[in-house]
């Protein structure tokens, strides 16, 4: 890959948009959707300005660092008194929406794309965690519901770490890597292990960082320029500690955010102004990345069934189990809709997809291999265009 190129025209395309975001913003055109065309435009599949050759390892470490600190970064603006508040909705739509979505993918994927169950399973947990950053101007949208962001943002900010351990257990029998397991006891204590590990770790970073970080703040002890800084040191201490130890970094990432004790004005504050920045570029970067290698390499793979199966992956696959958990709740119809349409794919399956390239190889694809690649590429693509659209047409809903 010629990096020279690369960097011009990400700084080219970021100066763009930076430019002219708003007017862009209100034609429906997102940041997510432009930078991913933009790395269509110039891969090998339209102008070839670059290869669309890049290190998987390295692509995966990018993106463990964007989904990290963007959980940190938007669990850090979620107010505990509003969980408190609100939270038996974000807890119905993870211990109830979440199980349901991956059971009625696995099931809708054995029969359409004629996958084993074990291949079946695999795709519907990489298709199951949602991104909240691909509709994110929608959450900044005072005219929501507040109870309707919050949810939203706790959903998508849990439930990448808890399908994590899922699909790390699929992968273990779908291959003897790193993730196997000696019995079929270990997976239900590597699964507390890393729920309860991350879990401690994140709020212990959380709750000392933030108050470290206030404490210095009020003796004058750093910059402002430090202050922002110290959203990407507690975010990353966060999830390379509990990964150390073996826990689930993404779980202690958002944890880690949301228990920051700190007097929510200079912290919360400087991690606001981290998030809408530093944290924006990465995951931009990762979308720029997956329309340039990931799209490239899927659109040969792509068939009829494919797109019927992305199509109700976002739509039926998603939808019916959130209004099934949503059920008794007192929410309006609109508002159920509402949590059940903005179930975005994006870095989480990223990652996920190439978590599972990594452990299994890429000389020992095994027979699912492209349709589960490109089923779950063609999913993230649909995703980033129709969610990132939906926003504007939500925005100028009648509330």
């Amino acid at each position: 890959m010629d990096e020279i190129t690369l960097l011009l025209i990400l700084s080219t395309t970021l100066l763009f948009y930076g430019l002219l975001a708003k007017r862009i913003d209100q034609t429906g055109v997102s940041a997510p959707m432009l930078m991913t065309a933009v790395g269509i435009v110039v891969g090998p599949l339209m102008l070839n300005l670059i290869d669309g050759s890049i290190d998987g390892e390295g692509l995966e470490y990018l993106s463990e660092l964007a989904l990290a600190i963007i959980l940190f970064t938007d669990a850090s603006q979620v107010n505990r008194h509003q969980l408190m508040k609100y939270g038996v909705l974000p807890i119905r739509l993870l211990a109830i929406g979440l199980p349901l979505t991956i059971v009625a993918g696995w099931l809708l994927a054995v029969p359409l794309l004629g996958l084993s169950w074990l291949a079946a399973a695999w795709l519907a947990v990489m298709l199951a965690p949602t991104d909240a950053a691909l509709a994110q101007s929608i959450f900044s949208d005072r005219r929501i519901s507040l109870k309707l962001r919050h949810t939203i943002t706790v959903e998508s900010g849990l439930n990448d770490g808890l399908a994590l351990p899922v699909l790390l257990m699929i992968l273990a029998l779908m291959s003897a890597g790193e993730y196997g397991f000696k019995s079929h006891t270990e997976w239900p204590l590597f699964m507390l292990q890393q729920f309860v590990m991350g879990g401690l770790i994140g709020i212990g970073c959380g709750r000392w960082g933030g108050l470290l970080v206030q404490w210095a703040s009020e003796r004058n002890n750093m910059s402002e320029v430090y202050q922002r800084l110290s959203a990407i040191s507690l975010a990353l201490l966060a999830y390379s500690a509990a990964e150390q130890l073996g826990g689930n970094g993404f779980i202690a990432a958002f944890m880690a955010g949301l228990f920051m004790e700190a007097k929510r004005t200079v912290v919360v504050g400087r991690l606001r102004e981290f998030g809408e920045a530093e944290g924006a570029l990465l995951s931009l970067l990762v979308f720029f990345l997956f329309g340039l290698i990931f799209v490239n390499e899927a659109l040969p793979l792509w068939n009829w069934q494919q797109l019927v199966y992305a199509l109700l992956s976002l739509t039926l696959i998603r939808m019916i189990p959130v209004m099934l958990c949503m059920a008794g709740s007192g929410l309006p119809f609109g508002h159920k809709a509402f949590l059940a349409w903005f179930g975005p794919r994006g870095i989480a399956s990223i990652l996920y997809l190439l978590i599972a390239i990594e452990s299994m190889g890429y000389a020992d694809r095994i027979s699912a291999y492209d349709d589960v690649f490109g089923t779950t590429v063609l999913t993230v693509l649909l995703s980033i265009v129709l969610h990132g659209v939906s926003t504007h047409i939500w925005k100028r809903w009648p509330k």
